[in-house]
């Protein structure tokens, strides 16, 4: 079975969905043009609490996007900081950025949207397009995917109000920054 490029974990999919609904009323002409733009020609310039902005160019015009997203309320984000710990206690070993596809199950099983709904996002971009969202933001949120699918923590720092990394180590790794080569094989 061929792995999908965008929503290849479930952290990702959460994000696809807010874009290929199956509530619309037909398919959205502007996704295949988006994925092409995602894939060739959008970088993310910034992804983090509350807000992505990135670059989307086409036709050699660059336009900035911006997304802003809502974070969750404090009852919300402390009942995700329990996930998230409890999740990481009983999966030792993720390198960090990784988060067990199990707690986004969690999250679903708590009523914890981690994607907001397309409608939720307030959306500006630099484009002369009348049609909003354009195509660049559709591009930028499947680009937002693929960094999703690569780091999963950043589904959940985005809508958290602290700007803190979720920490998740193997207890059995150790920088090697942390050893003194003068010291390590002693005199």
């Amino acid at each position: 079975m061929m792995q999908a490029e965008f929503g290849a974990t479930p952290w990702g999919r959460v994000w696809v969905r807010t874009i290929e609904s199956t509530s619309a009323g037909g398919p959205n002409m502007l996704l295949p043009k988006a994925r092409t733009l995602a894939r060739n020609s959008t970088s993310i310039v910034a992804a983090g609490t509350g807000r992505v902005e990135a670059d989307v160019t086409m036709s050699g015009e660059v336009c900035r996007v911006k997304i802003d997203l809502p974070i969750w309320p404090d009852g919300t984000q402390a009942e995700v900081g329990r996930l998230v710990a409890k999740a990481v206690a009983e999966h030792r070993g993720l390198v960090a950025g990784d988060l067990p596809d199990t707690l986004e199950a969690d999250f679903r099983h708590h009523a914890i949207s981690v994607a907001p709904h397309i409608q939720e996002l307030h959306s500006g971009c630099t484009c002369r397009s009348r049609k909003r969202p354009c195509v660049h933001v559709f591009a930028t949120i499947y680009a937002l995917v693929q960094l999703v699918d690569e780091r999963p923590a950043l589904a959940v720092e985005l809508r958290s109000a602290a700007a803190t990394a979720i920490a998740t180590t193997d207890p059995d790794w150790v920088a090697l920054s942390e050893f003194d080569p003068a010291a390590f094989y002693g005199d």
